[in-house]
């Protein structure tokens, strides 16, 4: 069962981030923001000269990219980075993080913070990637958890959630 994570509201966030000038904008909470913002869990992008299939999350991205307005509309400069789980693996070898497909490091970047769209354990392994005196905001709050089934909408190239097949528990309560 995955963590079923909610994105915390908007003023709680900026007041997190108040006096912050640069901040990156992570997450991997991809199936709990398409349940609750009713969106498609990835898209699935057709490479021209192969035809390969690769699927890129959609859902936490459009999420991101609200996010990133919001907080460049209050004078916040904001990166996004979408990755696969933040909770999981961690290496500081740069070379097997990279070809395990880890979430990269971010001790170089030039940010005063990170705002953090995942589960409490992702909060935990981003935490592990960033310099100590950047802040981590976590911008998400795990409610309960999950267990969906995914359905390809093949005409559209996305990956959807069944919303008849899934289940989702918040507040000891099934959704």
């Amino acid at each position: 069962m995955g963590n079923y994570s909610i994105v915390i509201q908007d003023s709680k966030l900026l007041d997190s981030l108040k006096g912050k000038k640069s901040t990156l904008i992570v997450g991997c909470a991809n199936v709990s923001t398409a349940y609750e913002k009713n969106l498609p869990v990835f898209k699935v992008e057709v490479e021209e000269k192969t035809g390969n299939r690769t699927m890129t999350p959609y859902a936490i991205r459009s999420e991101a990219e609200r996010l990133k307005r919001l907080l460049e509309a209050n004078k916040i400069k904001a990166e996004i980075v979408v990755n696969g789980e933040w909770c999981g693996v961690w290496t500081e070898d740069k070379e097997l993080s990279r070809l395990m497909g880890l979430p990269p490091d971010f001790k170089d970047r030039s940010i005063d913070s990170v705002l953090v769209l995942t589960c409490v354990e992702g909060v935990k392994g981003v935490n592990r990637r960033i310099r100590d005196d950047v802040k981590v905001v976590p911008g998400m709050l795990t409610v309960g958890g999950h267990q969906s089934v995914l359905a390809f909408d093949e005409k559209n190239e996305f990956v959807l959630l069944d919303r008849d097949k899934s289940t989702f528990i918040k507040d000891n309560k099934k959704s």
